[in-house]
């Protein structure tokens, strides 16, 4: 018995030392959502050597956008979603990996979609003095940013024969 008492005691007196939980504790920071993103970028040798020969870079242009709240519905773009803005990279036709930022997508306007989750759709080309090199065929991807957060996300470029 006496040990219990002495027991309870000692864990009354560490009690009063310890730090009491504020009455109305500070809410949790919210944190900015990351929209970054990389591409597993790749070339087969015919359409390496073509963008090389010609001295051509890889333009890759991620387009932004969600599918509007019903409280939204009257800001839709002619396609009938809520535009973002769109990001653009210029590479070397080398495989490698391509940060995407996600910076295209303005955070304020995200109450205005539904999830909020933003889409994006990613397309390549290359110009050629200007004009668009129709040889080049590159994959589209078009799906929530969130897929594309998964791993690095597959995206191939080849020469149309």
């Amino acid at each position: 018995m006496l040990y219990r008492a002495t027991v309870l005691l000692a864990l009354m007196t560490l009690s009063q030392c310890s730090p009491k939980p504020a009455e109305n504790p500070a809410p949790a920071s919210a944190t900015a959502s990351d929209f970054s993103y990389d591409l597993a970028l790749s070339f087969t040798p015919e359409a390496a050597e073509h963008l090389k020969k010609s001295g051509e870079k890889l333009t890759i242009s991620a387009r932004y956008y969600g599918l509007p709240t019903p409280e939204a519905a009257h800001l839709v773009t002619p396609d009938g979603v809520i535009g973002f803005n769109t990001d653009t990279v210029i590479v070397e036709p080398l495989n490698q990996n391509v940060h995407m930022t996600g910076a295209g997508i303005q955070k304020e306007r995200l109450v205005a979609i539904v999830g909020p989750k933003p889409l994006v759709q990613i397309t390549a080309f290359a110009l050629h003095d200007g004009v668009k090199d129709e040889r080049l065929s590159c994959r589209v991807f078009q799906d929530y940013v969130a897929t594309a957060q998964e791993k690095p996300l597959p995206f191939s470029c080849s020469l149309v024969p």
